[in-house]
């Protein structure tokens, strides 16, 4: 994987730069030498923290290691759009032709009460990340628009998806969500969340750390083998490896063409006023 960046955190985007001390604080440390763990884990993003954390919740006595070429949270998970949301990109028939209509139902209610699990574990674990779970408003403001939004409500319902997780809004109900112009109607969808990224994903992984995982940072990761993760300080070895790098997996060795990392580039304007 990339060498360690020399940036400072609170650089890396508005999210990092808004952070408290206490979660700028570093949370690891580089791999000493060569360690054994139960389960290795590739990347200390949310793919790697969140199963670290389900992983010792369901037993504390796992060894758990984590293995990171930056610091917690340095990649997309700490500087995206800043939201938790159910949208899947791709739609309910294409996932039914890849497996079955009934997986494609299943798979987009996971989706809902995955937004509400990452709520539920925030309020336990007392952690401030900034959640409001406004769901997801899109504007119709021209006829077509309008007549796509119907369309798209009316195939939600052929699926068994009643009002409570997709809505057709009108002119008056859509307005009163986002005071915009030219408004005729909106689709409205209860299971998004906005949230500081950085904030859950500094706060997931000081979790996993006091709940015994090891977090080793600034450990960039050479080669992934059976039972052993290669590094340039030591080996870990485990029974189980887990890959949590995501849009870095190109970077590791034989993997150039697994993953095709996309990006997006977010632009962040002061506060709109409660007029909007």
């Amino acid at each position: 994987m990339a060498a360690p960046v020399t940036q400072s955190p609170a650089e890396l985007s508005l999210w990092w730069n808004t952070l408290p001390p206490e979660l700028l604080t570093p949370i690891g440390s580089p791999l000493p030498g060569d360690t054994t763990a139960d389960i290795a884990i590739v990347g200390a993003g949310y793919t790697g923290l969140w199963t670290a954390y389900y992983l010792l919740k369901s037993d504390p006595a796992l060894r758990v290691a984590i293995v990171e070429a930056n610091y917690a949270g340095f990649g997309a998970s700490g500087r995206n759009g800043g939201w938790a949301s159910a949208l899947f990109p791709a739609g309910l028939n294409a996932l039914a032709r890849a497996s079955s209509r009934s997986d494609a139902v299943r798979m987009n209610r996971a989706m809902f009460e995955t937004v509400a699990e990452i709520g539920k574990v925030a309020t336990a674990q007392a952690w401030d990340i900034e959640w409001e779970q406004g769901g997801t408003v899109v504007l119709a403001r021209t006829p077509l628009q309008l007549e796509s939004a119907r369309a798209e409500i009316a195939d939600y319902r052929s699926w068994g998806f009643g009002e409570d997780d997709y809505a057709l809004l009108n002119a008056n109900e859509a307005k009163a969500r986002v005071n915009a112009t030219d408004v005729l109607g909106a689709t409205f969808t209860p299971h998004c969340a906005a949230i500081n990224p950085a904030r859950l994903v500094r706060n997931l992984a000081r979790t996993v750390v006091s709940m015994g995982a090891k977090l080793y940072e600034e450990t960039p990761v050479t080669a992934i083998e059976p039972g052993v993760l290669r590094t340039g300080s030591g080996s870990v070895r485990a029974e189980v490896i887990v890959r949590a790098t995501e849009g870095y997996t190109p970077s590791l060795a034989g993997e150039k063409r697994t993953l095709a990392p996309v990006y997006s580039l977010m632009l962040a304007t002061e506060p709109l006023s409660d007029y909007l």
